[in-house]
């Protein structure tokens, strides 16, 4: 009785120690974390040859107090759009600059997600 009783045991925590690591790999996200932003006239109409500016100016780290520097730019395509691509999440600022017209947005990037954005002159 005392055998069956072990046996149990260890298929139990057998059981209990594959259900958690199917549970912790199958969980994790994987992949590129991107933002897409795209930039509309006051009509609605997507608005091609953009200057699309992304940065993030008020992020420090705890632990060294350096301060972030992202600042990328990118021209938006036939269809409004401007693709970024980062390795992490992040609260980055939005500017989109044609000319004298201007526009300016906020975004909230998650790791391994995609975020999108639509700003309006």
């Amino acid at each position: 009785m005392n055998m069956n009783k072990k046996n149990g045991q260890w298929t139990a925590l057998l059981v209990l120690a594959s259900f958690t690591l199917l549970t912790f790999f199958s969980c994790k996200k994987s992949g590129p974390t991107i933002a897409i932003i795209t930039v509309v006239d006051t009509v609605g109409r997507p608005v091609a040859n953009v200057n699309v500016r992304l940065w993030q100016d008020t992020s420090h780290s705890q632990q060294t107090g350096v301060q972030s520097n992202i600042n990328v730019t990118k021209k938006s395509d036939g269809s409004g759009k401007a693709q970024f691509e980062f390795d992490l999440e992040a609260y980055l600022n939005i500017e989109a600059i044609k000319g004298s017209d201007s526009a300016k947005g906020f975004i909230r990037l998650v790791e391994h997600e995609t975020a999108e954005k639509t700003v309006s002159f």
